[in-house]
């Protein structure tokens, strides 16, 4: 407004001579005044609908470790904050359930199999190495068996004797972990017998079956079987990529309910902006549009990303980006994908612009 004044004196110093210069003059205020306003509504046309910068925080695409089923967790090989490498083992999980499946598979597949080709002299050598391989188990689960309860007993009598350790917990963990130890071998020595015990009378009964009957059933039980180890496989999580260590939820020997997430990975730098525009400002924004995210402070290089996900509804911001912790703040959420090579930081506030290239894939950038 100063510099209108100053060119309204100047216009009645030169032309003071003229005499319609005075009544100018004398409203000059009033039209600088109307100047402003004009101007005004002049930019507020152009710039209708535009959001020209907003914030978001820079995060990073997540991965979950889980599985369809209960399991038991034998050893978790990584920490929270623990980079990893393509190759590294995360964690060792145990299915019972699946290993006895694939042996019940394994056996009624080969005897499916086999029912119509085998002699009595064959089904009755089946049966002796099913019986000499079930002979074999039951001796080493039983040696084991017996160490482990003459163990138990003794830890059980020297904590007897010792009366300082009436209160104390100290032997407890040892002592509950050999117990459940032992149940579980005497479970799997039971499973075993039971496994052996069907495998054999499904040897003795297969001469009195068609060879034609089992073909179907064969390719399914194939087809199963399959599945079962290929299950069996990621037992053993092993990375496929590069990955940061998010959260660890388990430890070694729990035991975990089906799809409960085990271990959650994330990747070293952040992938995706989620920024978010206040309800008060309309941001007339397209998916596809190309934006520039830089640091709040605007330091260091600029990267160009891409709008790739629009909200339909309006959500309370992070508590982070209120201004006054007791007024929460609302508006649109917009995500934003970003090129992995990022200066930024997991979690970094980082300040969004719109800019002169509309749209990516257009301008052949993507």
């Amino acid at each position: 407004m100063n510099k209108i004044e100053d060119l309204l004196d100047t216009f009645w110093n030169t032309h003071k001579n003229n005499a319609g210069v005075a009544y100018v003059y004398s409203h000059k205020l009033s039209l600088a005044w109307i100047i402003c306003l004009i101007m005004a509504i002049v930019l507020g046309f152009m710039y209708q609908g535009k959001a020209a910068m907003f914030r978001g925080i820079a995060e990073a695409s997540e991965t979950i470790i889980s599985v369809p089923s209960a399991t038991e967790i034998v050893k978790v090989h990584v920490v929270p904050g623990q980079e990893i490498q393509v190759g590294d083992t995360i964690v060792e999980i145990n299915r019972p359930d699946l290993t006895l499946r694939i042996s019940e598979v394994t056996r009624e597949l080969d005897a499916l199999e086999g029912r119509s080709n085998l002699s009595s002299a064959e089904i009755d050598q089946k049966v002796a190495e099913v019986k000499a391989n079930l002979e074999t188990r039951r001796l080493a689960l039983s040696a084991e068996i017996r160490n482990l309860e003459t163990e138990y007993n003794s830890n059980k009598a020297i904590s007897a004797k010792l009366k300082s350790l009436s209160n104390s917990n100290s032997g407890g963990d040892g002592n509950d972990a050999m117990a459940m130890r032992i149940k579980s071998l005497k479970n799997e020595l039971a499973l075993a017998t039971k496994s052996a015990n069907e495998q054999i009378a499904l040897l003795r009964g297969s001469g009195r079956l068609q060879k034609t009957t089992g073909k179907s059933e064969a390719e399914n039980l194939k087809k199963e079987l399959e599945e079962l180890k290929k299950q069996q496989q990621e037992l053993i999580q092993i990375a496929k990529e590069n990955w940061v260590v998010g959260d660890v939820n388990v430890r070694d020997g729990e035991k975990v309910s089906s799809f409960a997430p085990i271990v959650t990975l994330t990747h070293k730098s952040p992938t995706l902006v989620r920024g978010y525009i206040n309800e008060q400002i309309y941001q007339n924004m397209d998916v596809g549009e190309a934006v520039k995210v830089t640091t709040l402070a605007g330091t260091g290089k600029a990267v160009v990303g891409e709008v790739v996900g629009l909200s339909s509804r309006i959500v309370p911001f992070p508590t982070r980006m209120w201004k006054m912790p007791e007024l929460p703040v609302y508006g649109r959420e917009v995500t934003i994908k970003i090129p992995e090579a990022n200066p930024f930081l997991l979690g970094e506030m980082v300040t969004i612009t719109e800019t002169s290239v509309k749209h990516l894939k257009k301008n052949g950038n993507k």
